[in-house]
């Protein structure tokens, strides 16, 4: 899947860029290998497009207007908590020779025996992300957890069990570190003690004022 986004040159900066958004246009920074930070402009429909798309790993052809196509990935993408439209993006120019880091989401994939079949559990994802090393070109865009075989409470999917793309490494991880496990099922039952049958229960009795605590009798 190859994307593309066209950006301008942007010269608005600091409050000005209010105008910018109400135009319809998101501030956006390019950074990156052997070059200084530019500021650019994109069509806030379009760079929304391709976020849903690209996300934080796939590669973009941006093409800023007047200057040779960079290869990119989206590093940072802001919305309005209370619109949802985009506010700001930042571009990483990559050099596709060089690894680079970035973090891939892990996909939990297939169906636990424990789960579906006996019951017994619910699945308990404690990552959800995980850091990896590889060329631009091969870094994927998930990392698939498959957990078929997770048959029983307390079965688990460690870091060191996932199979990684050619090419792709993790950073600064513990091979031991649990992906996903299966968690108990914790059923509360409310245990109600019933009065012999015949027999009326006693009912509470709130003592008068300056009753409680006598220690006459």
């Amino acid at each position: 899947m190859s994307l593309s986004l066209i950006v301008r040159p942007r010269e608005v900066t600091g409050r000005h860029v209010h105008a910018l958004r109400r135009a319809g246009q998101v501030p956006a920074t390019v950074y990156g290998h052997l070059q200084p930070a530019i500021s650019v402009q994109a069509d806030a429909k379009e760079i929304d497009r391709i976020w849903q798309r690209a996300g934080r790993t796939h590669l973009i052809d941006l093409r800023v207007e007047g200057q040779p196509v960079r290869r990119v990935l989206i590093r940072e993408f802001q919305r309005s908590p209370r619109t949802g439209r985009p506010l700001h993006a930042d571009f990483f120019a990559v050099n596709l020779l060089e690894k680079l880091t970035a973090e891939v989401p892990l996909v939990l994939t297939g169906d636990s025996l424990a789960v579906t079949d006996l019951k017994i559990g619910q699945l308990l994802q404690t990552l959800n992300t995980v850091k990896v090393e590889c060329l631009p070109t091969d870094l994927p865009p998930q990392i698939h957890v498959d957990v078929s075989g997770l048959g029983a409470v307390d079965d688990s999917v460690t870091l060191g069990d996932l199979t990684l793309p050619k090419g792709v490494t993790l950073v600064g991880v513990e091979p031991s570190e649990v992906v996903v496990k299966v968690a108990a099922l914790r059923v509360r039952e409310e245990i109600e003690e019933a009065a012999p049958e015949g027999e009326a229960p006693e009912a509470a009795t709130e003592p008068a004022a300056g009753e409680a605590g006598a220690s006459g009798e």
